[in-house]
């Protein structure tokens, strides 16, 4: 098993590079979040593996932090959740918003990726709500580059939170209120409310 490549990019395709480790180039599917942020990267990078063996192939797949592996290794899962409908979930929502959606059930956010229907998308709620909530909060970033959402320092998620909120909840819920430009106060209680 490959656990990571360390090296230095030398292609970049629509959703796959090549790093160049000792001289051998390893090409790796990514998700497209994780290929902007490589992009950006100059010089060496390191990207996590997961080495997918199957009858008609062999692929290598790239990520740029464990909680991205961890949540593709969740998310193949799943019965009739393959490695590629896997990157594409990843392409289409940051991990974060994944783990959010997840925890409470909100079954639209993946279904708004292509290629995910409505009964996958509920059946990955199922089976990974439970496991997500847990596994993931102490992973998530302070603070998703895709999303906005500040994990920190949030006085209405914290608030929320003392309240018995999960925190994945109270994030949702958060999010949900901020783009209404409503003051803290009144998030807390439409949070409550809602």
């Amino acid at each position: 098993m490959i656990g990571y490549v360390i090296g230095k990019v030398t292609e970049v395709g629509e959703n796959s590079l090549v790093v160049e480790a000792n001289g051998i180039g390893y090409e790796l599917t990514v998700s497209s979040f994780c290929l902007s942020e490589i992009e950006k990267t100059d010089g060496e990078v390191k990207v996590y593996t997961h080495l997918n063996v199957r009858e008609d192939g062999v692929t290598l797949y790239g990520f740029c932090n464990k909680a991205e592996r961890n949540m593709f290794l969740r998310l193949i899962s799943v019965s009739g959740v393959g490695p590629k409908m896997a990157v594409s979930i990843l392409s289409g929502i940051s991990i974060s918003n994944l783990a959010a959606g997840v925890a409470s059930a909100d079954a639209k956010l993946l279904n708004a990726v292509k290629g995910v229907g409505k009964k996958t998308a509920e059946r990955i709620i199922l089976e990974l709500k439970d496991k997500i909530s847990a596994e993931f909060e102490s992973e998530l970033p302070k603070s998703d580059i895709m999303s906005g959402i500040v994990y920190e320092d949030d006085d209405a998620v914290e608030a929320l939170i003392s309240l018995g909120y999960k925190k994945s909840e109270a994030v949702i819920a958060v999010s949900k209120l901020k783009k209404e430009n409503l003051s803290t106060e009144e998030i807390i209680l439409r949070a409550l409310k809602g």
